[in-house]
């Protein structure tokens, strides 16, 4: 029984295959897989597999929310988990005062013919 749904932008169809069987009623329980990818702040792609289940009785509509909000939640934890927040005007400073520091060690570390710092 392959069902005709609708599935999320970004979002591949795997198929579906049963998987067993509804204990209280006795009906097949079908197997929805979709493969899921989205993009990071840095241009790297995610890629997920999520799993529906669902009874013969369940309707195409419920099927396709439930693929919806997996492949929702997940483009949202990829989004939380790998993105990054600009540093503040701060946070700016001191890397900016980082950075000195170490091209003024550096420097003084090319002066000297061991490579070691005496002064």
């Amino acid at each position: 029984m392959e069902r005709d749904l609708w599935t999320p932008r970004g979002t591949v169809p795997l198929g579906m295959a049963p998987v067993g069987y509804n204990a209280e009623t006795g009906k097949t329980i079908v197997r929805h897989t979709l493969l899921v990818s989205a993009k990071d702040d840095f241009g790297v792609t995610h890629k997920t597999r999520i799993i529906v289940l669902a009874d013969p009785d369940t309707s195409n509509a419920h099927i396709e929310d439930m693929m919806g909000k997996a492949a929702e939640t997940f483009k949202d934890q990829v989004r939380e988990k790998h993105s990054k927040r600009r540093p503040t005007a701060a946070e700016n400073k001191e890397i900016g005062r980082t950075l000195n520091d170490i091209r003024t060690h550096i420097r003084k570390r090319r002066e000297s013919t061991t490579g070691k710092i005496y002064f």
